[in-house]
C-alpha cells in the first residue's frame, strides 16, 4: 500500500555520483576536499533525519540542502555531500537536476542565484512558477523548466541553539505552480525542530521574535484594554490585527523578485497585509478559541472588510451587521465566521507611538447586540482607558461607517 500523505525518498551520502566543479575563482571542488569545519557531518546527519519526517503534496519533488564552505576569501554554496531528497527515486528527470545542480557553486556574496541570496538575506524565496524569474536571478530557469519543475521554495536553514547562526539553504523543487507554500514551510518548520535547526514559520511575525520592551509593553496594555472591554460591554471576543511589513521573505513575480510578508501566498505579493499571529486578543468564550487560532493562519488586506478600512481611513469606526455576508474576497474569514455563529463586528485604529506600530482593535459583539449604540458606549469606555501617559493614540471615532455587501457603506453615526 503506498503512503500517504507520501515522503521524500532521502539519500544522505552522493556515493559515486558527486561531480567535479569549479567556480569563478578556479577551486576545484569534489566531495572528497570539502572539509567538515564546524561539525559539518553532524549537521548533514540532521539534515538528512529532518528530510525523512517531511511529507509532500506530489512526487516530482526535489529537495536538498545547500552547506556553507569557507574556500579562501570566498563563501561557497554546495550541494555535493548533502543530503537531499526525491518524491519518486526512478524520476530521471529529479536526477538530471540534481546532477546539473552540482555543477553550479554559488559564491554567497554575488546574490547570482536563490540559494545565495536566501544564505545571505537570511530570508526565504520562493514563486509559483520558474518562469517568472529573469535568467539573471535563476540561471538554471532554462534547464529547471526542461525537468518540468515549476514551483520553487528555499528555506534559510538557522541553528536554535546558537545565535541565528544560518547553517545552510534548503531547496524545494516541484511540477505544480503552488499558489501557496504553507503547508511545505509547516512541514520543514515542524522536522527541522526536533534536530534543534529551524526556519521561518508561515504568517510569522519576524519583529515579535527579537525580544522587545517597546513591543511587550504595548502587548500588555493593549491586552487590559480588550478584556476590560470585552467585560465591562459583555462582548464575546477581541483581538489585534497589525500591519506586516513586506520584508519577510521575498517573492518572484513578472520577472521582478519582490518583497512580501510572511504567508507564502501569492494573493499577498504587492500588497499591505494584516495579521493577529503573537499579538494581544481577549477570549471571553472558549468555544471560539479556534477562531481565533484560524485567524492567525490569514492575512487580511488593507482597505478590504472593517479591519482593513479601519486601517487605511485611521479615524473612522468601521462596522458590519453581519460579516458572514461580505463575499471571500472582501472578507476571508467569512465562512468561518459563519461556522463560530459570529456576525456583527466592529474596528478602529489604534497607533502604538512608541514603537510607531499601527494596530486595529476589532470586536464582536453577540448575536442581537447589533446596534451602533453599543459602539459607541465600547468607544467611550475606549477613550476613558487611553491618555497621553499610555503611549497609544486613538484616531478620530466619533464617526462610524457602515460596510455591507457587496461593498455598501453608509454613514451611521447620526
Amino acid at each position: 500500500m503506498s503512503q500517504y500523505p507520501p515522503k521524500l525518498v532521502v539519500y544522505e551520502k552522493e556515493g559515486d555520483s558527486a561531480q567535479s566543479t569549479i567556480n569563478n575563482g578556479g577551486f576545484m571542488l569534489t566531495a572528497e576536499n570539502i572539509h567538515d569545519p564546524h561539525n559539518q557531518k553532524k549537521l548533514r546527519d540532521k539534515i538528512g533525519t529532518a528530510l525523512k519526517l517531511v511529507s509532500i503534496r506530489e512526487q516530482h519533488v526535489l529537495v536538498q540542502f545547500w552547506s556553507s564552505h569557507v574556500v579562501g576569501k570566498d563563501q561557497l554554496l554546495t550541494n555535493i555531500n548533502q543530503p537531499y531528497g526525491l518524491g519518486a527515486n526512478d524520476d530521471e528527470a529529479l536526477l538530471s537536476y540534481r546532477k546539473n545542480s552540482e555543477c553550479n557553486v554559488p559564491v554567497a556574496d554575488n546574490h547570482l542565484n536563490p540559494p545565495a541570496r536566501v544564505f545571505k538575506k537570511r530570508l526565504p524565496e520562493w514563486t509559483s512558477d520558474i518562469s517568472n524569474y529573469s535568467p539573471k536571478d535563476f540561471p538554471q530557469k532554462e534547464y529547471a523548466i526542461q525537468c518540468n519543475f515549476h514551483g520553487y521554495l528555499a528555506l534559510p536553514v538557522f541553528d536554535s541553539t546558537t545565535e541565528g547562526l544560518c547553517v545552510g539553504v534548503l531547496e524545494f523543487l516541484a511540477s505544480s505552480k503552488y499558489m501557496s507554500y504553507d503547508y511545505e514551510v509547516k512541514q520543514v518548520h515542524k522536522a527541522l525542530k526536533e534536530q534543534n535547526l529551524t526556519c521561518q514559520q508561515a504568517f510569522d511575525h519576524p519583529a515579535l521574535n527579537v525580544p522587545n520592551y517597546h513591543k511587550q509593553n504595548e502587548w500588555n496594555k493593549i491586552h487590559c484594554i480588550l478584556k476590560e472591554l470585552c467585560d465591562i460591554h459583555n462582548l464575546p471576543l477581541a483581538q489585534t490585527w497589525e500591519a506586516v511589513s513586506p520584508s519577510s521573505n521575498f517573492a518572484s513575480h513578472d520577472k521582478i523578485i519582490h518583497k512580501t510578508c510572511s504567508s507564502f501566498d501569492t494573493k499577498c505579493i504587492g500588497k499591505v497585509c494584516m495579521s493577529t499571529a503573537s499579538q494581544a486578543l481577549h477570549v471571553k468564550e472558549l468555544s471560539l478559541w479556534k477562531f481565533m487560532e484560524e485567524c492567525e493562519k490569514r492575512h487580511l488586506e488593507k482597505s478590504k472588510g472593517v479591519v482593513g478600512r479601519a486601517l487605511a481611513s485611521k479615524d473612522l469606526v468601521w462596522y458590519c451587521r453581519d460579516v458572514t455576508k461580505l463575499n471571500e474576497d472582501e472578507y476571508p474569514l467569512a465562512i468561518l465566521a459563519r461556522t463560530y455563529k459570529l456576525t456583527g463586528c466592529f474596528a478602529f485604529f489604534l497607533h502604538g507611538v512608541e514603537g510607531n506600530a499601527e494596530y486595529v482593535l476589532e470586536f464582536f459583539l453577540r448575536s442581537g447586540m447589533e446596534d451602533d449604540r453599543v459602539i459607541k458606549d465600547v468607544v467611550q469606555t475606549l477613550k476613558k482607558k487611553i491618555d497621553a501617559s499610555s503611549g497609544l493614540e486613538l484616531g478620530d471615532t466619533s464617526s462610524i461607517q457602515e460596510v455591507g455587501p457587496p461593498s455598501d457603506l453608509s454613514d451611521i453615526s447620526n
